[in-house]
């Protein structure tokens, strides 16, 4: 008897529980009214949800309450309503209507134009890193974003900093861009990309070679822009920690709110470590010493009137590096990086717009005696200025005129550059250049879309120069697209170059040339791109011819009985190449990118490669990911492979005679391997994800002409709590 009553309960108990559940069902559709299939739909932090049939119907059973519905897909836009379901009652939800989207293939870009466009219909070619592949790809900084997902771009570090090198060109000739503001370089012209943490990056578009005269002098190799993010909710943040080999610690943090008038975010962060050492036999030095960073930004934006937009940031970073317990120094350095800047713009109408912008950049570089703990000797001291106004103007849907002044100003202090005994005003020096450009985009026919443009600069030491540009698109229905650029590009010596007066503790001197004359570039790329639905693929050909190229050459100096470091317009170069890109989103839950680039960069004056040059390089990401969710993760294997670094061989006999050969490093590729996890449910408005990788899978390093200053197979696990 008594068995049989606790067999009733439990079949009671089980038909209760049961009654507490009641049936959803729906359809999906496709904005032509087609079913969709296989597509994912859930009760946002629930476990119930189901899987659209062939048909598009889809059926579960869930409590009663309110909800909200998610559809997610990669080929759809993903859809989020709230939703009543009714006790006692049928919940047939209405027909939801998907809208087809190619995510990352139809981004919007503003580099190439100004303006925003979408990534497929811009005529001027532009690469870029998504957001969502600094994520996949677990990218602590831009630097890591960029040689991740980017082939092409090479970066070699040394004590100097982040050299890098687009199309064979170095960092002198690519033009690094904050939210389309400059960023200063360093002691070398070297652009520190730590100073901007990965997960405050939107997105990073790349433009390679001359091709927009929106952009001045220094952009003859291409231009990077790294887009930072902007608060789109009344109240948003994300903390962030991750820990690595070495005693590495990269701690973020952003808030972030806006309304209808207002918006304001800031951020900052605070990186760590202990630095590594490839060289043992050298103890009192290591290859990345041990450092501390800390930056703090501020942006605001308000809307007075509806007309009219005003904005401003500001960014402090702080940058300082130690030496090792057994180095014999009693200094390190220190160094304080300043932006600041501001914007205006005011819309006469939905097709007229003028806006007024300014930006300042500071580096102060300090030498810190530790005994003392004196920090107040200044060794470097760069401050770039840029102020510019800019007209915008769409006459129709056909055609757009954008036309503007800039106004830049440079001033460089140094006592190791230009000479240690000397007097301070030959430590200073200065440069400016005024800028006129304007650029048309007119749309001729349905498919064909020509930008063409000029661009003017009158430099304080080099008067006068015009620098015209075209660019073409011709769109087919079948998804096929042509482009074209044919541009010429200028650049000015830069400060360093000119005045250069470096003594490097007497085992070699560097000097600068105030008769150098300025480089010019002739531009030309052709391309091809193919889209059908989650499938893309581009291949670009490329053609770059330098002339008055400066570089330094070895001179004797008989009075001095030395060999000297001189600056000299020695040579033209001649760089081509052919780069390929594919794009695939297949089987659901899978996407690829891939990447190749042949580079052949020609240094006319000896005939071989530009030194540090690889001929092929690609890159490959493959990511699987789960459309769960509740618990939804990503998995990515990404790589990078390199043909031999080429390099240039001087060598000096007795007699003074210079020789020049080549030597090369050893091909190699480097491996890495990332895994993120939403890890707690259930809140609608937080995502805790869990995240962690292994870096250098394979474990490979060479310090041949420092070709992979890489500390070998790492590991690192971090949390991230959104809001």
């Amino acid at each position: 008897m008594k068995r049989l009553l606790l067999l009733g309960l439990f079949m009671l108990s089980c038909g209760v529980f049961a009654q507490n559940l009641v049936q959803v069902d729906g359809r999906l559709i496709t904005s032509d009214k087609k079913s969709a299939e296989n597509i994912s739909v859930a009760l946002q932090g629930t476990s119930y949800g189901a899987l659209a049939d062939a048909q598009g119907y889809f059926s579960f059973k869930a409590k009663p309450g309110r909800y909200r519905l998610v559809v997610f897909s990669i080929a759809y836009d993903k859809v989020e309503m709230p939703v009543h379901i009714k006790a006692g009652a049928y919940n047939r939800l209405r027909d939801i209507e998907l809208k087809a989207t190619a995510k990352e293939l139809e981004e919007v870009v503003v580099t190439g134009t100004r303006t925003e466009k979408s990534l497929s219909n811009v005529p001027i070619l532009t690469k870029m890193v998504t957001e969502k592949e600094i994520e996949q790809t677990g990218s602590a900084t831009a630097l890591e974003a960029i040689e991740s997902a980017m082939p092409g771009i090479q970066f070699a570090p040394d004590a100097h900093g982040d050299n890098m090198t687009i199309q064979g060109l170095d960092n002198k000739y690519i033009l690094v861009l904050v939210d389309g503001e400059r960023m200063i370089g360093e002691a070398r012209g070297n652009v520190n990309f730590d100073r901007i943490a990965a997960g405050d990056i939107q997105q990073i578009e790349i433009v390679s070679g001359a091709s927009s005269v929106l952009y001045g002098s220094n952009a003859i190799g291409g231009v990077i822009n790294i887009i930072t993010k902007k608060a789109k909710q009344r109240f948003e943040g994300r903390v962030s920690s991750r820990y690595s080999n070495f005693n590495t610690w990269r701690n973020t943090f952003n808030v972030g709110t806006k309304s209808k008038k207002f918006r304001a975010s800031v951020n900052g962060f605070r990186n760590t470590s202990d630095g590594y050492d490839l060289t043992p036999n050298t103890p009192e030095s290591f290859t990345v010493s041990p450092y501390k960073d800390h930056s703090l930004t501020a942006k605001l934006g308000y809307q007075p009137i509806e007309n009219l937009g005003l904005s401003v940031h500001g960014t402090y970073f702080r940058h300082e590096s130690f030496h090792p317990e057994k180095s014999l120094s009693s200094r390190h350095n220190l160094s304080h990086n300043y932006t600041l800047g501001g914007k205006a713009v005011y819309n006469f109408n939905d097709k007229h717009s003028l806006a007024a912008g300014v930006n300042a950049d500071k580096f102060d570089g300090f030498l810190v005696y530790e005994k003392y703990n004196d920090s107040t000797e200044k060794i470097s001291d760069y401050r770039y200025k840029t102020f510019t106004l800019t007209d915008t103007y769409q006459a129709n849907d056909q055609l757009e005129f954008i036309s503007g002044a800039e106004l830049n100003t440079e001033y460089v202090f140094s006592d190791i550059l230009f000479g240690h005994d000397v007097d301070k005003s030959e430590q200073e020096k200065r440069a400016h250049d005024f800028n006129l450009f304007t650029q048309v985009d007119w749309k001729i026919i349905s498919n064909v879309e020509v930008i063409g443009g000029l661009r003017y600069t009158k430099h304080s030491a080099f008067g006068n120069h015009f620098t015209p540009n075209i660019s073409a698109m011709y769109s087919l229905a079948n998804g096929l697209k042509f482009r074209g650029t044919a541009a010429v590009g200028y650049k000015s010596p830069s400060l360093k170059e000119l005045y250069y007066n470096f003594d490097h503790q007497g085992m070699f001197w560097i000097f600068g040339n105030k008769d150098l004359k300025p480089e010019n570039s002739h531009y030309t790329s052709l391309s091809a791109e193919y889209t059908y639905k989650l499938f893309n693929v581009s291949v670009s050909l490329y053609n770059n011819l330098i002339d008055n190229k400066i570089e330094m050459v070895n001179v004797y100096n008989p009075q001095m009985d030395r060999m000297e470091l001189h600056h000299r317009n020695i040579s033209k170069a001649h760089l081509r190449g052919v780069e390929a890109h594919v794009n695939w989103k297949f089987l659901s839950n899978f996407k690829a990118k891939v990447g190749y680039v042949f580079s052949d960069a020609i240094d006319k004056s000896t005939g071989f490669q530009i030194s540090g040059n690889s001929k092929h390089t690609g890159t490959m990401l493959l990511t699987y990911f789960t459309r769960c969710q509740k618990f939804p993760f990503s998995l990515t294997l990404s790589g990078k492979l390199l043909s031999p670094r080429l390099y240039e061989v001087k060598e000096v006999d007795a007699n003074g005679e210079e020789t020049v050969k080549t030597d090369k490093s050893e091909a190699y590729s480097i491996w890495k391997i990332t895994y993120m996890q939403n890890i707690i449910p259930g809140w609608q408005d937080v995502k805790v994800e869990f995240r962690c990788g292994v870096n250098n899978i394979f474990d490979y390093s060479n310090l041949e002409r420092a070709a992979v200053l890489n500390p070998g197979r790492t590991f690192w696990v971090g949390l991230a709590v959104k809001w």
